[in-house]
């Protein structure tokens, strides 16, 4: 069953798409299509609004779990605790690993310092932004794209105590590193709501679609099919996995960003079982545009990686056991640790998350992806801002599921968009920069 079915109408969105296999109306591009029933427009809108209704209503409850007054943190106060840095260890490590910016001679302390922990730090790197410089990657020091990957992985393990203290402070503006450091590549904080809020809505979806992953509901489907319209889909063309809208969500979630702007894609790569550099191809590349839907997604990944096996926790302890049978348990485990075979993969049946052995992972991931998107809020709302979540869903789901022919949505600049629907509401965190994308209906809408 799909997350929060009670008061997400994720069934009657689904409906209002089919799947088609290689599409020739689409370039031979296989995906969820909209198949142009009555009202489609006004319901996926409404869709939008009864979404961005519940995250509001969710963060409401998240921010009882804290105090009300929130006190900001000295200039020189570490406050980010001892515990909370243990926690984070293991990812502070891998954002501050050499990358390719680095010389081979880079020997850099990687684990969080008592400066990074401090008010100071943050108010400096902060302040090193200059907006007319944000084209380039370059200008902006290795302290600076710290800090923002700090900000991730606190809001990925759930740490809000010492964010909501650090946005309470007048001096921090969290906007500046929301789109940090490119507008269209989106590698600020906004990444982790992007990769959110598009796995939460692909496997919902998909979930209201079970003849496209479970075998006994293809196998009716297939044949209802064949009976009724003569098509003869095989099993494997029939599934969630070919589709344009899958395939660009596991690009936007686990794709190896430059520079070590990693942080947001770590739970879903951990979730999915696809390791760094294994997905080099942006979602939003040409390449990427060219290829999605086109064929299996194990063409997205890296030639070196096609073979590679990602283990599980219950494959490392298997392996751990065997290897005690030869040699003392601490040999046994460094020879794990010099082989880094860990944990790298939640789900057991590998490379097909929707597998119902995959179930009890899928759910628990889901929930959390919903989780990070109210966390996400709920610390903009700390520093004075708000996500248009309408206009979120709205465009997350286009990106999915959305053709450009027949006319599926209108794209309204900020003067239009004031002009047809009233003026924004101050604070958007991205206010007039963004456009704004809405469903249409009635006459407006064609159909396929």
């Amino acid at each position: 069953m799909a997350h929060q079915a009670d008061v997400l109408p994720w069934q009657s969105i689904a409906d209002h798409f089919r799947f088609v296999y290689s599409n020739q109306k689409h370039r031979g591009r296989t995906n969820l299509y909209p198949a142009s029933k009555p009202g489609q427009g006004e319901q996926l809108q409404n869709f939008a609004r009864v979404f961005a209704t519940l995250v509001n209503e969710s963060v409401s409850q998240e921010r009882e779990r804290y105090a009300k007054d929130v006190t900001p943190p000295a200039e020189d106060e570490v406050f980010i605790q001892d515990s909370t840095a243990r926690r984070i260890a293991k990812t502070v490590a891998s954002y501050k690993a050499p990358d390719m910016l680095s010389t081979p001679q880079d020997t850099k302390d990687r684990t969080l310092t008592n400066e990074e922990r401090r008010l100071s730090h943050w108010l400096s790197s902060l302040n090193k932004i200059k907006h007319e410089d944000r084209l380039y990657d370059s200008v902006h020091p290795l302290e600076l794209r710290e800090c923002v990957e700090l900000l991730k992985t606190l809001l990925l393990y759930g740490e809000m105590e010492p964010l909501l203290r650090l946005a309470s402070h007048p001096d921090v503006d969290l906007r500046s590193i929301w789109t940090f450091p490119w507008q269209n590549n989106n590698y600020g904080w906004t990444d982790v709501k992007n990769c959110a809020l598009m796995s939460y809505l692909c496997f919902n979806i998909f979930l209201a679609k079970p003849e496209l992953w479970d075998p006994v509901a293809r196998t009716k489907r297939l044949g209802e099919m064949k009976q009724k319209y003569g098509l003869a889909y095989t099993e494997q063309m029939y599934d969630y996995r070919n589709t344009k809208g899958y395939q660009r969500m596991l690009l936007r979630c686990t794709w190896t960003r430059r520079n070590n702007y990693d942080v947001s894609a770590h739970p879903h790569r951990d979730f999915l079982g696809i390791q760094k550099d294994m997905i080099t191809t942006p979602s939003w590349s040409q390449l990427a545009m060219l290829r999605v839907g086109m064929g299996p997604p194990s063409s997205f990944v890296d030639a070196r990686y096609r073979s590679w096996y990602v283990p599980t926790a219950s494959d490392v302890s298997l392996v751990l056991s065997f290897l005690k049978t030869k040699v003392p348990t601490e040999l046994a485990l460094q020879i794990l640790a010099d082989a880094d075979f860990t944990p790298k993969r939640l789900i057991p049946v590998p490379n097909d998350p929707l597998h119902v052995d995959n179930s009890v992972q899928l759910h628990t991931y889901i929930g959390y992806c919903w989780k990070v998107l109210v966390r996400v809020e709920m610390l903009l709302n700390a520093n004075g801002s708000w996500a248009d979540w309408e206009h979120e869903v709205t465009d997350a789901l286009f990106e999915l599921f959305g053709v450009q022919e027949p006319r599926m949505s209108v794209v309204y600049g900020n003067d239009a968009y004031v002009k047809e629907f009233g003026r924004r509401g101050e604070g958007e965190v991205e206010g007039a920069k963004r456009k704004r994308r809405r469903f249409v209906w009635g006459e407006d809408f064609n159909g396929r």
